[in-house]
């Protein structure tokens, strides 16, 4: 297994700038308002919902460029946004041109990352866990004066890098793209009904989605703490893409969501123990992208584009639904947790008996 440290890690970097980028924006613009939930729902369906169509639109035109696009309505966006921020409305518009932004860019890196894989997660992982970096980094800057040529300095590094990426790729092979004539080469799910692996992986995504950003944690108090468990759920993206690619996907799949199981249930005090069971459970984020393209081959947008729908759907409920008791919440950790290993293990391949070797 040879991964493509230089365009994975470059696609890191991307994600990691996005995001950056973009949660400065939001989080300096709006801070903590009394609409604040409402932005943040904006936000998150711009950014998630659309990029299955986006995805669709880049295999049906494969001489499209979305991440091009997709960071001049990033500049755009977060330029209205923080210029105009005074003007509500104004801002709401910025916003919506950053989150649309976003989605652009993220399509562009799942393109990019499944196409250099050559059946790989590990590429896909890496792309996938800037993001959390990213996040974090732009929440944090926003709090600081002064500070606003740092996330759009780092978007211009990344704009850089993008076009640079897209044209070494498209001059090495100008139909890289083409997913129709040459479509993906993972080889993932088991022998099930496509439908059957794209529902239930779908929903083991809704189910990280919901646990990884709902779990209560009484310890995360301070900035520092908040840092590292962005840190961890980064750490698990990447980790879980690439121990896929050396022990099998359905295996590490599995196993991470059984071992992460015990230290969720106690770790609410425990700030190390939530960090582990935290960066477990990201793990699973790759192997239902892989699990999904496996049975999309000429669509990987679109199958990127559903495990995005799958984080949406499983982050909404924590804006709508109070949370409820901690005897609750962690019989719906177990049992959420456990339906998705079990998801995973009818969905995936077993790992074939040479590995076992």
């Amino acid at each position: 297994m040879r991964i493509d440290w230089k365009r994975g890690m470059a696609y890191w970097f991307i994600h990691f700038a996005v995001e950056a980028l973009c949660f400065y924006t939001v989080f300096h613009v709006f801070k903590d308002g009394s609409f604040w939930w409402m932005i943040a729902v904006l936000y998150d369906s711009l950014a998630f919902a659309p990029q299955a169509l986006i995805g669709a639109l880049c295999e049906r035109c494969p001489k499209f460029r979305p991440g091009l696009i997709g960071a001049i309505l990033l500049f755009v966006g977060a330029g209205v946004a923080v210029l105009c921020s005074t003007n509500v409305v104004m801002a709401i518009i910025g916003i919506i041109i950053l989150a649309i932004g976003n989605a652009f860019v993220h399509i562009s890196g799942a393109l990019v990352t499944l196409r250099v894989s050559e059946g790989r997660l590990s590429e896909s992982a890496l792309f996938v866990g800037g993001g959390s970096f990213g996040l974090i980094t732009g929440k944090m800057l926003s709090k600081v004066a002064g500070v606003a040529f740092i996330p759009f300095a780092l978007m211009a590094i990344a704009s850089v890098l993008i076009c640079i990426v897209d044209r070494n790729m498209r001059k090495a092979d100008p139909d890289c793209f083409d997913f129709d004539s040459n479509p993906c080469k993972h080889n993932l799910s088991a022998d099930r009904a496509d439908g059957v692996i794209i529902l239930i992986l779908g929903t083991v995504v809704m189910v990280r989605a919901y646990i990884g950003y709902g779990l209560p944690t009484a310890w995360n108090q301070t900035a520092v703490q908040t840092l590292f468990l962005y840190i961890f759920m980064g750490l698990g993206k990447m980790s879980g893409g690439i121990l896929a690619d050396r022990f099998g996907a359905r295996r590490v799949g599995i196993i991470s969501c059984i071992v992460a199981v015990p230290m969720l249930l106690v770790s609410n005090n425990i700030m190390w123990l939530s960090l582990i069971g935290v960066a477990l459970f990201s793990m699973t984020m790759a192997i239902t992208l892989g699990g999904l393209v496996s049975v999309l081959k000429h669509n990987p947008g679109v199958a990127f584009g559903v495990t995005t729908i799958g984080l949406l759907l499983g982050t909404l409920p924590i804006f709508f639904v109070q949370m409820p008791s901690r005897t609750v919440c962690n019989i719906l950790i177990a049992v959420l947790s456990l339906l998705a290993a079990l998801g995973i293990w009818y969905t995936m391949r077993a790992p074939l008996r040479k590995e076992n070797s």
